[in-house]
């Protein structure tokens, strides 16, 4: 049985998931890309064209989740966490675009965005 970290694993399938939450995870721990480069030694277009197109390679997934570790998401101090809940959305491609679209324009990510919203479902 195969065990999942929160970035995934390096199967094809998993590259996205793993590219969105190191993304996330860069943002909000207000890392660059160069900065990641420097720690994974590569250049700063390799991280560009891994989140762009390309997989990342094991040994540098490796590096990252190590990383990962010992540096953790520092999450905004608008966010709390009170117990963890995991939700888990099927977003189509269009709907996914339009929260997208909103989140960037408030200046957060998608993540970010819906963590604002949902709690105004309930209201």
């Amino acid at each position: 049985m195969s065990r999942k970290c929160y970035f995934g694993g390096v199967d094809t399938q998993e590259q996205s998931e793993l590219k969105r939450n190191l993304k996330i995870w860069l943002k909000a721990n207000n890392y660059s890309y160069a900065w990641l480069a420097e720690r994974c030694y590569v250049s700063e277009s390799t991280v560009r064209n891994w989140m762009a197109k390309k997989q990342i390679p094991a040994a540098k997934v490796h590096i990252i989740r190590e990383m990962v570790k010992e540096l953790p998401l520092v999450l905004p101090k608008r966010v709390q966490v009170e117990e963890e809940t995991k939700i888990t959305l099927s977003l189509d491609a269009g709907t996914r675009s339009i929260l997208e679209k909103r989140a960037f324009a408030q200046g957060k990510t998608l993540t970010e965005f819906l963590a604002d919203e949902v709690p105004k479902l309930g209201k």
